[in-house]
């Protein structure tokens, strides 16, 4: 009798926009949580938790699935983020300025130009053997 309280329950169990979407994007994210008491635990838990882990099992904690989705708990939460020290109006000016100055050109990652060099080599190979089959006599 109970259990079917239960199952009527979860059958009428309205869901959000915002959890649909979050759903549709990766299940495990929305059944994470849904369910997961990580999810209600506090920023200082999950720390603790980390802390915990790292302990347990050294340098291998970080590609622990645990870890992985408390860490991204946490991002989400923004607990990694510092409070930048409040400074005078000119210094943050400055800093600016030379954030700009300082500031790499947006460019393309590794593994894009190890493509792009690949592409460029095969294009100059494939004009030489135009060049070599056009120097061949012919029968």
């Amino acid at each position: 009798m109970q259990q079917q309280r239960q199952q009527h329950n979860r059958a009428e169990r309205r869901f959000t926009a915002s959890e649909v979407a979050t759903f549709e994007y990766c299940p495990l994210i929305w059944w994470h949580e849904c369910f997961e008491p990580a999810v209600q635990a506090d920023t200082e838990e999950l720390f603790a938790r980390l802390v915990e882990l790292e302990h347990e099992h050294g340098p291998q904690a970080p590609a622990l699935p645990e870890y992985q989705m408390i860490e991204q708990l946490l991002l989400r939460r923004g607990a990694f983020e510092e409070e930048p020290p409040e400074t005078d109006v000119e210094e943050d000016d400055e800093f600016e300025e030379f954030e700009e100055e300082r500031a790499p050109a947006p460019g393309i990652g590794n593994r894009t130009r190890s493509i792009a060099y690949l592409a460029v080599a095969l294009l100059v190979l494939a004009v030489a053997l135009m060049g070599i089959s056009l120097l061949l006599p012919k029968p």
